[in-house]
């Protein structure tokens, strides 16, 4: 494990803003935080990330004051009324304002031709902010898993667009290490580390509920974590993704967050 970079993800301490999500990593042994400048929900909290805002600088101070890096910003959503505006725009200047490289995006257009036009400008966007696109599969999204979204980057015609696997995602999509084996070792930039009951949840509602509020702390659940990891490339940074449900969840952010940290570093340690 050794130089391996492991990141606080936005979401595990999203009840925090990101200055302190930053200290909060600084304390809990992290090497980097990711930041989500844009809500992923309108029930998410805004906290105004976009351009040179308040809260901006005080991250960037946060940053300086205690070493830590940025491992990715999100989220961009290929939505149908997709659009490079001022506005993504203003997310990209940002984005590499920060020092992030690596960019979380999720396929939520149904109408595949368009997302791809879409996926192939963003990325030439984020390649001249030195930002790699990252697409996301998630069960309930139009890129439900790995397959799609490999037929999604090759119908964009780009070769610098990232998959990120996150530990969840992969198990309740069905996949398989063997479907893994299909990405190239060159598209896996970062994963996403948390773990979750073995049996998925009944519907769509709960599956979602259960990731964006009450996954479970690294080697606590059943999902296949050692297989997963060694079946990814040795020494992949690790983006620790784990919103806490529950009376863990109740735990102060930095509390939560150094418990996730132990949690993560000991999972890690043991595929070695």
């Amino acid at each position: 494990m050794t130089n391996r970079i492991l990141s606080l993800a936005a979401l595990t301490t999203l009840d925090v803003p990101p200055p302190e999500q930053v200290r909060i990593a600084a304390g809990a042994g992290y090497t980097h935080v990711g930041l989500r400048l844009l809500p992923a929900t309108p029930a998410d909290p805004d906290y105004d990330m976009l351009g040179d805002t308040a809260a901006v600088r005080d991250t960037l101070a946060a940053l300086r004051e205690t070493g830590i890096g940025v491992s990715d910003v999100e989220i961009v959503r290929l939505v149908p009324d997709f659009r490079l505006d001022d506005r993504m725009q203003l997310f990209l200047d940002t984005a590499r304002r920060l020092g992030a490289a690596q960019v979380l995006v999720a396929g939520n257009d149904p109408d595949a031709p368009r997302a791809a036009d879409n996926l192939a400008r963003l990325a030439e966007a984020g390649r001249a902010h030195g930002l790699t696109m990252n697409l996301e599969p998630m069960p309930w999204t139009r890129v439900r898993n790995l397959a799609q979204a490999l037929a999604l980057i090759r119908a964009s015609g780009r070769d610098d667009v990232g998959i990120l696997v996150d530990a969840l995602h992969f198990w309740r999509a069905g996949e398989t290490l063997e479907s893994l084996a299909a990405v190239p070792a060159s598209a896996l930039n970062y994963m996403q580390l948390c773990d979750a009951p073995a049996q998925p949840p009944e519907s769509e509602a709960a599956l979602i509920a259960q990731a964006r509020g009450a996954r479970m702390v690294p080697g606590e659940g059943g999902l296949d974590l050692h297989g997963l990891l060694r079946a990814l490339p040795a020494g992949l940074p690790v983006s620790v993704e784990v919103p806490l449900g529950g009376e863990l969840g109740k735990l102060p952010a930095r509390v939560r967050a150094r418990r996730l940290a132990d949690a993560a570093r000991a999972c890690l340690h043991s595929v070695r």
